[in-house]
């Protein structure tokens, strides 16, 4: 990080804390604590966003984005287990808040992703049997995962990542995806666990295919970290040593 960049962070923080100080509705109080997180975390100083975050958590045990940061900062310093241990009950605290759409985004999110990365892919498939585009994408990838493709893919979908997962999934079946690279190149930094699956799992369709892999150093490389996935480190060294 620059100098300039620790420095415009420090002010921001600085700022974020003024307005702490004289802040006692507790809604708005959450939201500016939740901005202090997040610049701390910019900063690398993973302790004091994990001491606010636990102090949140304390004064409010039942606020589900509470234990969605938590779970956040558990991946950033590598602990998997906690990480999604704390997505569950993120997850749960939103039913139990009647919030059902927040809870299955966190299910086929991040508890998905956590699970398919240690090979649990019959929670997978428990966690994508709900409604829902990217439900149905998912529940076809889970079965792959375990071998058993009985679900066919979805005609169509609309929902970007849908979309985006789905080429992925046809091209898995062997059914020529062209745009694979051109998804991979157009894809910003929206959704960063999702992009890195398709860029590692794109290529090793290609390589399969005894096809050229030139092409895929620049969405490789302009990954922005960190990627929040177990695999990702292993992942990164092998391809960049590969390329």
């Amino acid at each position: 990080m620059s100098a300039s960049t620790e420095g415009f962070l420090g002010r921001q923080l600085l700022s974020i804390r003024n307005r702490i100080s004289s802040v006692s509705d507790p809604s708005e109080l959450r939201k500016l604590r939740r901005r202090e997180i997040r610049v701390l975390l910019q900063l690398g100083n993973l302790p004091a966003a994990g001491d606010i975050c636990r102090a949140l958590i304390l004064d409010n045990p039942s606020w589900p984005p509470g234990y969605s940061i938590m779970a956040d900062l558990a991946c950033h310093s590598g602990k998997w287990d906690e990480g999604e241990r704390l997505f569950e009950k993120a997850a749960h605290e939103h039913e139990a808040a009647g919030n059902i759409e927040a809870a299955q985004r966190l299910r086929i999110g991040p508890i998905y992703r956590l699970a398919e990365a240690r090979d649990d892919f019959d929670k997978c498939l428990s966690l994508c049997s709900g409604e829902g585009e990217l439900n149905s994408v998912l529940k076809t990838r889970s079965e792959r995962h375990i071998g058993s493709n009985k679900t066919n893919l979805p005609e169509d979908v609309q929902d970007w990542l849908a979309q985006s997962l789905l080429m992925l999934e046809s091209a898995w079946r062997g059914l020529k995806q062209p745009g694979l690279l051109r998804i991979a190149a157009e894809w910003l930094n929206n959704e960063p666990e999702w992009r890195w699956r398709f860029i590692v799992e794109s290529m090793a369709i290609w390589e399969r295919g005894g096809l050229d892999l030139d092409g895929w150093k620049n969405p490789m490389r302009s990954t922005v970290c960190p990627v929040l996935d177990p695999r990702f480190h292993k992942e990164w060294r092998n391809l960049f040593n590969d390329r």
